[in-house]
């Protein structure tokens, strides 16, 4: 006779409070993108989630940490099997055909726009005046150029730059091309979509790093 298996209790703790989690950062980015940064309180967020404000003090601390893990959770994207972002990142790191990077690396920032470009709207405009919120941002763009520069520096090493253009001078690009602000304000000043960002993102890497 086959005798079922249970799980650990702190197996379903650990489910209980990772799903505790999922609900507070649902509740807050809806509410974040619905009454932005100042309209938006921990305790409606807690309310909205179903779980007791102090739940939500604890898991977070402040709203301004809150709304970074919001945008955190946006950016990865569904981690079922893998996160969206690191999928993308993988295949733009790794693929063996220059067209490949160029079109994963669309496909990474495309994915950011899709899920994220109206959270970090929220936050540019949160950091004018909550001095948290402003050091976040400033350390998730060095991240973002650090990633960026990353890739390039790949490119180099696998001998994928035509002649004359160096990583440090194709990161610079990439930010211009790519960097948080850039997809946010696509978004915002220029209402594209991500369908739209990606195909122009891909023509024009395509035409930078062939043309030389």
């Amino acid at each position: 006779m086959s005798r079922e298996v249970k799980r650990p209790f702190g197996g379903l703790r650990e489910e209980h409070v990772a799903l505790t989690e999922r609900r507070i950062l649902e509740a807050g980015t809806r509410l974040f993108l619905e009454r932005g940064y100042v309209g938006t309180s921990l305790l409606a967020v807690a309310e909205l989630a179903r779980v007791a404000p102090r739940t939500v003090y604890v898991r977070f601390g402040t709203k301004a940490r809150l709304l970074d893990r919001c945008i955190g959770a946006s950016v990865a994207g569904d981690g079922s099997e893998g996160s969206q972002f690191n999928r993308s990142h993988d295949i733009a790191f790794a693929a063996p055909t220059l067209d490949e990077r160029i079109r994963a690396l669309a496909d990474l920032s495309s994915g950011i726009m899709d899920r994220s470009a109206a959270l970090l709207a929220v936050g540019s405009q949160a950091a004018a005046i909550e001095p948290e919120i402003a050091a976040m941002e400033i350390a998730g763009l060095r991240n973002a150029l650090k990633q960026l520069r990353a890739f390039a520096e790949r490119l180099e090493a696998d001998d994928m730059l035509p002649k004359g253009l160096s990583a440090e001078g194709l990161s610079d690009t990439l930010w211009a091309l790519a960097g948080p602000r850039t997809i946010v304000s696509f978004v915002s000043d220029r209402n594209w979509n991500s369908d739209q960002f990606a195909g122009w993102l891909v023509s024009t890497l395509r035409f930078l790093l062939r043309a030389g």
